[in-house]
């Protein structure tokens, strides 16, 4: 059997995985990413996530584009638009426009709060949501003495109530935030709402930024550079996790890959083996939230077959929390006046296929075609189709190499953003650790 070995490992190729696996190429690391195969063949637009926040020029995420040197070219691909979401309530629909103003009007419009009530909830929203940006950036939420998602999960919120961790709503404003928590976290609407809220509200403010088209997901940014950065990224239908003479790696079915450090961005409880070693316990073995399997349609939209005014992205809340879902509209890259939606969440299931658009459109639904996604990933995984780990009796798994974990599972309730500055903290970490050719920020 042959054996390789590289500097870094890095399984699954999520959003938090292909951003970690990006930095540490760029350190001058040698790094391999392992692909599920069957994810590797799934429509790209699939691999977007849902709303990307956190893209105004100042913010987090241009500060990630920067460090890994991102052609602008490339940026320029990401296209802003001022409403980020619709909420659609029973009775209203809603446009979650940039600028806490135009937003306290349109609540206003639709009789939901009082518009100052409003503004100042979000006055203070946008000031608790800044301060975990900032303490995730620098990588400093307290405690320094304490790992750095134990310190992040100290700041409230991770099984608590959204209300005890956004403050007092207005009256009539809560199944708006709820509906938006949901969505932008990716979890039904009965789940505890993540460590902190109050930063996926804030990263809504500045507007919606998406890919102009279903050819260019979001996350083959990261995978184009970190291809130019001489990384390797590999596919595999299953893989054991081993090790060996105090090396952490996996078992592919062509041989054995073992390296220096490794980064989980697959859950652990899809792992099929794992062996053991003398060493300390690693950090990212940590608490877990309840699986969460959203079900998740795609449709070809012929010309004139979506409603008019139904945004790029939006929230449809009808009443029960299960029957709570989203929609993503994307433009054929070929095809002019050709669109394509994607149908997820709770209440997605529930949908009829030929009218997957439910009540949003009184008129048949003739013109949407549903398209077989084929076998849904199983230990990768993407923005759309998110699990996370099944509860069980943990076992320690002790490693010398340093052994990282990124990614929404480690962090129910941050959305794209959160997951994006987590994996940054731990490529940063892991880098320094391993004696980086190439100096990072």
């Amino acid at each position: 059997m042959t054996t390789l070995r590289s500097d870094v490992l890095v399984l699954g190729s999520s959003l938090g995985g292909l951003v970690a696996a990006t930095y540490l190429a760029r350190a001058g690391l040698r790094t391999v990413l392992i692909e599920e195969d069957t994810l590797a063949k799934r429509p790209p637009l699939l691999r977007e996530p849902f709303v990307l926040s956190g893209l105004e020029i100042d913010g987090p995420a241009h500060r990630v584009f920067r460090e890994l040197a991102l052609p602008l070219i490339e940026q320029r691909r990401i296209a802003q638009r001022s409403v980020a979401l619709q909420v659609l309530l029973p009775r209203a629909r809603l446009d979650i426009h940039a600028g806490r103003r135009d937003l306290a009007r349109e609540l206003d419009a639709f009789r939901v709060c009082d518009p100052d009530a409003a503004r100042a909830f979000f006055d203070a929203v946008d000031a608790r949501g800044d301060e975990l940006r900032a303490r995730l950036v620098d990588g400093d939420a307290g405690d320094s003495n304490a790992p750095l998602v134990q310190r992040l999960r100290s700041l409230g919120g991770r099984n608590g109530s959204a209300e005890a961790s956004l403050g007092p709503m207005p009256d009539g404003l809560a199944p708006v935030v709820s509906a938006l928590l949901a969505a932008l976290s990716r979890l039904t609407p009965e789940s505890p709402p993540g460590r902190d809220s109050a930063m996926l509200l804030r990263g809504t403010r500045e507007g919606g930024f998406f890919m102009p088209d279903a050819r260019t997901p979001f996350l083959d940014l990261f995978r184009r550079r970190f291809l130019t950065l001489h990384g390797e990224i590999r596919t595999a239908g299953d893989f054991a996790l081993v090790s060996e003479r105090g090396e952490l790696g996996v078992e592919l079915p062509r041989g054995r890959l073992f390296a220096r450090g490794v980064v989980m961005a697959a859950p652990l409880e899809l792992l099929r083996r794992v062996s053991t070693a003398a060493g300390a316990t690693p950090r990212w073995l940590a608490p877990r939230t309840p699986p969460v399997d959203m079900p998740l349609r795609l449709f070809r939209a012929e010309r004139d077959s979506l409603p008019v005014g139904l945004a790029a992205r939006a929230v449809v809340s009808p009443g029960a929390p299960e029957s709570l879902h989203w929609l993503a509209r994307y433009a054929d890259p070929v095809q002019e006046g050709i669109e394509w939606l994607l149908v997820a969440g709770p209440g997605a299931a529930a949908l009829p296929l030929d009218q997957p658009l439910g009540d949003l459109n009184p008129f048949p639904d003739s013109g949407l075609v549903p398209v077989d996604l084929g076998p849904a990933p199983r230990w990768d995984r993407d923005a759309a189709d998110h699990r996370f780990l099944a509860a069980r009796s943990e076992s320690v798994l002790r490693t010398k190499p340093p052994a990282y974990a990124v990614g929404a599972e480690l962090a129910p309730g941050l959305g794209f953003e959160g997951e994006l500055l987590l994996a940054r903290q731990a490529a940063l970490r892991l880098a320094e650790r391993l004696g980086a050719k190439r100096g990072l920020p």
